[in-house]
């Protein structure tokens, strides 16, 4: 192989660098690099929900003198997220955990909901609903800049199906 020159990704045959298609087996070479690229898993979010969600927790945590802040920091570290390109996971609890996946090509529609105390504080939460038997709804809240993360997830839900040739069926 010389400068000018490279080996094909799928027949390995030798082909010009700056080809777009593979002369030997007809391949075009950007949406092979693309499909490869989605192929690989990669994290949009890992993480814990922020300690207070909503205004509300703010006030319960002033009025009981700090107290409430510890109970909201438990509950906020009982959680986990992530979130990848191909699915979603949750994670519940602090000594034993109960971990809770959807797979991205599953999802069947998410709404983003911005109740007046978390929006108070920029936050959301992600309703998602789903066709996996095991968990047809899940809740993701307390997560900052949620709003971003939701684009990309419902671009990745789309390139997962059509990597995996999912389709749906809707009843009209």
């Amino acid at each position: 192989m010389t400068d000018e020159t490279k080996p094909c990704p799928v027949c390995a045959e030798s082909i010009k660098a700056a080809a777009l298609k593979c002369r030997f087996c007809n391949t075009d070479l950007a949406a092979y690099a693309a499909e490869q690229e989605a192929a690989v898993e990669r994290v949009l979010f890992h993480g814990h929900p922020v300690v207070h969600q909503t205004f509300g927790h703010w006030v319960v945590t002033v009025a009981t003198l700090g107290l409430g802040g510890i109970y909201f920091w438990f509950r906020s570290r009982a959680i986990t997220y992530t979130l990848t390109t191909h699915k979603i996971e949750i994670a519940r609890g602090l000594l034993s955990t109960l971990e809770q996946t959807i797979e991205l090509y599953r999802l069947d529609d998410f709404d983003v909901h911005r109740p007046l105390g978390m929006r108070l504080l920029g936050l959301s939460v992600l309703h998602v609903r789903s066709s996996d038997p095991d968990m047809p709804v899940a809740f993701v809240q307390g997560v900052r800049g949620l709003d971003t993360i939701v684009d990309q997830l419902r671009e990745c839900a789309l390139r997962d199906r059509q990597r995996r040739r999912v389709t749906t069926f809707v009843n009209a």
